[in-house]
């Protein structure tokens, strides 16, 4: 309310009247109600004074009445004769003539004889008798006294004819009608309060409703001067004033109500506020005027400060009359020619990649929605390309972030034409930029993305190295792939993991894409509760000696079982878990079970090894070889008979970092081989440096080895250089019998595939096992000579029950991953 300065000068001139009439005000108030105060003391001592008058002018007319009626002639004559019926006529009317509460007519020996109250308890009959037989000096005798345990004001007079014939006692009672009638008297409330005199407390009081119920605490209070006391809302002045009465507590208690004793004064208080209001409301009207005309010039200097705001740079705050508000509008107006100037450098910078000065990903998707409104009125395709260069962290990581800023400098240059202003070019991410193709379908599009590929290929210097870009391109294009930017920019990406996953240049979104990434990722997600709820099975491939037929060892390979899904497919579940960190989990797993399973076969006289896939990041990990120790130890597994299987270009990946993981492992006695060896880019001087024990030859040159000659070449130097080198070597994924006979010739160590068998759980697996050993314990000793294709892989020759064909990927994926 008091940013504004006008606000203020009002807030200012309205304070100081406020403060000035709220002084006064209260300064009238406190005084008022201090002279109220001591005016309600007065007047309270004051009625306390006068009712005790009052009473005892009540007394004095009780006592001519009591003198009137025991001198009456026929009075005494009842009274002598004991005539009870005549004696309760004439006390009545008597009664009724005086005013009296009560006339009681006692015998010389203190007997009842007549009453105006009807019958009396035992107790006041023996009160009353003990006050009449205390006077025996017939004198007249005047007192306060409790009767059936209210109050009285009480005359004791004897009846003479001459001689003492009885007792007469008059009573004024203190009641309800009393108290009223003495405080419209004395301007105060009157109560009496009662205790004892055989019955409980009694109130007579000219307060009405509930506001009588606390006068028997307030009569018990002890004071020496008035006192206030609380009543429902309203304060009450208290005086208290004991009266004598031998027969119980009585009290005189008074009372002036403080709000009925300030009512007076409420006008003037009134005639105060109202004059105070009047004066508020002049300042009001005062400080406006005096505030709208300070503030005039500040009010347009707000205009232009707003239509600023809103964009509108031409605004200029108008002159001002004083020196101060006119140096103030030059300032503004110099200000707002800053701020326009400044706001298009930001909105440039926040639109544009400051490196290379290409829209960011904000401003492209701006651009890409104008294209695609053009495209749909002009029915027109438009293609988007998403370019990621593939070693740009390498880079980094060779020769700095200078040279990272010199790559993308280049890319951007290249893909521009040099042309910097280019708004079809976007850098989007820190190795990522897109190409929006406009009037240019997917398959011209693909055309382009190669030109584009092969002109980022060509040879980059930095610092007298000649580097090659290797990029992957995503494309996606409208109408056929999506119609909104965001549509098109999520397409593209998984183009771009369309041609990574097939390592390719160029990828092409394909209808059907997303929803095959989103149940990938849907299964990923539910990875971590598979392994928790044992959804997660290892199966067994045997690895038989080429030579003897023996079984060396096998290949624990993962399958999950997904109770709504069924079998999933390690190539559905294993890359994404590398990617998010999983799979050290799944490796864990793994190991865990193959080690537990690898002591079963231990204790049932198996002595072969069992080889588990690890990861790069597993390899890699510091703490991978102290976990696997500990396996080793709660298992109780042989470690001689555990390998490790690396694939190459994984063991190239941290050369240091994987040796010296290795190095540890082979203390412990695990084994090593490098799988799918034959499709990395390792050189054999880095081979000849891991510590591993065998090579396996990638399924990829032994499937067709009958049928592709220069597979044939291969696989010879394979197994020539691994021997070479101290290496045994197994060739994976032998289906037929000719690949198996040709591998025999070369002298290849061991196979695996679907030809000795399938992958099966380990129940199975034990069983092949048992009747494999047996069937060659029979081959030895009946010294059969036949094909060793035929004499020791004969499929058919053991009674197997295969697993389900839908526990595996595809009968050439049978080693699949992990």
């Amino acid at each position: 309310m008091l940013r504004t300065f006008r606000s203020r000068i009002l807030a200012l001139v309205l304070g100081l009247v406020t403060v000035v009439l709220s002084a006064t005000v209260v300064a009238v108030v406190v005084r008022t109600h201090a002279e109220v105060e001591q005016q309600a003391v007065q007047q309270v001592l004051s009625a306390a004074d006068t009712a005790r008058e009052m009473l005892r002018f009540r007394g004095d007319q009780l006592t001519g009445a009591a003198e009137v009626l025991t001198a009456d002639y026929g009075f005494k004559e009842a009274v002598s004769s004991g005539d009870t019926p005549t004696l309760v006529s004439a006390i009545n009317n008597h009664r009724a003539r005086i005013g009296a509460s009560a006339i009681i007519v006692f015998s010389t020996d203190g007997q009842l004889i007549a009453s105006t109250l009807g019958s009396l308890s035992a107790q006041t009959q023996s009160d009353l008798q003990a006050l009449v037989k205390t006077d025996s000096d017939t004198e007249m005798i005047r007192l306060y006294r409790l009767v059936e345990g209210r109050p009285y004001q009480l005359v004791l007079a004897p009846v003479l004819a001459p001689d003492l014939i009885g007792w007469t006692i008059m009573a004024f009672a203190l009641d309800d009608k009393v108290a009223a009638d003495m405080a419209r008297v004395l301007g105060v409330d009157v109560s009496f309060v009662t205790a004892g005199g055989g019955a409980g407390t009694d109130i007579e009081s000219s307060l009405g409703g509930t506001r009588r119920m606390q006068l028997e605490s307030t009569a018990n209070a002890r004071a020496t001067a008035p006192f206030f006391t609380k009543i429902d809302a309203d304060e009450y002045l208290t005086w208290i004033s004991p009266i004598r009465a031998n027969n119980g507590r009585l009290t005189l208690v008074l009372q002036r109500s403080m709000s009925e004793a300030l009512r007076p004064f409420e006008l003037l208080r009134q005639s105060i506020l109202i004059i105070g209001a009047a004066a508020l409301a002049v300042a009001c009207a005062l400080g406006a005027l005096l505030a709208r005309s300070a503030t005039r010039p500040i009010d347009a200097l707000i205009r232009a400060a707003e239509r600023l705001e809103a964009g509108d740079y031409s605004a200029n705050a108008p002159p001002a009359s004083t020196t101060e508000l006119s140096r103030l509008a030059s300032a503004f107006n110099a200000m707002g020619a800053a701020v326009a100037d400044r706001e298009a450098t930001i909105r440039y910078q926040a639109l544009h990649d400051g490196l290379t000065r290409l829209p960011t990903l904000a401003r492209i998707s701006e651009i890409l929605q104008e294209l695609l409104l053009s495209a749909r009125i002009t029915n027109k395709p438009l293609t988007v390309c998403l370019i990621e260069i593939q070693q740009f962290q390498d880079i980094i990581a060779s020769w700095g972030h200078a040279a990272g800023d010199e790559v993308l400098w280049e890319v951007a240059r290249r893909l521009t034409d040099g042309s910097q202003t280019d708004e079809r070019v976007a850098r989007i991410a820190t190795d990522r930029f897109l190409v929006v193709l406009e009037s240019v379908s997917s398959e011209q599009a693909r055309v382009q993305a190669e030109r584009m590929a092969e002109r980022l290929r060509a040879d980059f210097d930095y610092s007298g190295v000649s580097l090659q870009l290797e990029t992957r391109v995503g494309i996606a294009a409208f109408p056929e792939d999506g119609s909104l930017p965001s549509e098109l920019l999520q397409r593209a990406e998984l183009a771009l993991y369309r041609a990574k996953d097939a390592g390719a240049t160029i990828g092409v979104f394909v209808r059907g894409d997303d929803e095959s990434h989103r149940h990938r990722m849907s299964i990923v997600g539910q990875l971590r509760h598979a392994i928790a709820s044992d959804q997660m099975q290892l199966f067994y491939q045997p690895k038989v000696a080429l030579s003897s037929g023996r079984i060396l060892g096998c290949e624990a390979l993962m399958r999950w079982k997904h109770p709504e899904k069924g079998f999933i497919p390690p190539s559905e579940f294993i890359p994404h878990a590398e990617r998010t960190g999983l799979i050290r989990l799944l490796t864990a797993w793994a190991l865990s079970s193959a080690l537990k399973q690898l002591r079963i076969w231990q204790e049932d006289g198996f002595e072969f090894d069992v080889s588990v896939n690890v990861s790069p990041t597993d390899i890699s990990d510091p703490g991978f070889a102290d976990g696997l120790a500990i396996l080793l130890a709660q298992t109780g597994a042989d470690s001689r008979h555990v390998v490790l299987e690396v694939t190459e270009s994984a063991a190239m990946k941290d050369l240091p970092n994987t040796l010296r993981v290795m190095e540890q492992l082979r203390v412990l006695g695990i084994r090593f081989s490098i799988d799918d060896f034959g499709t990395g880019y390792s050189s054999l001087a880095h081979l000849k440096r891991l510590p591993v024990d065998e090579i396996k030859i990638d399924r990829s040159f032994i499937q067709e080895l009958e049928a592709r000659p220069e597979d044939d070449v291969i696989v010879r130097s394979t197994i020539n250089l691994g021997h070479a080198l101290g290496l045994k070597v197994v060739a994976e994924g032998v289906e037929v019998a000719a690949s198996f006979d040709a591998l025999l010739r070369y002298g290849c160590d061991s196979v695996q595939g679907y030809f000795v068998s399938k992958p099966m759980p380990e129940i199975e697996f034990s069983r092949w096992a048992r009747e494999r050993e047996s069937t060659l314990v029979q081959a030895v000793s009946t010294r059969e000579t036949r094909n060793p294709s035929e004499d020791l892989f004969d499929v058919g020759s053991t009674d197997i029950h295969p697993v389900e064909e839908s526990s595996f990927i595809s009968p050439s994926d049978a080693r699949s991953a992990r």
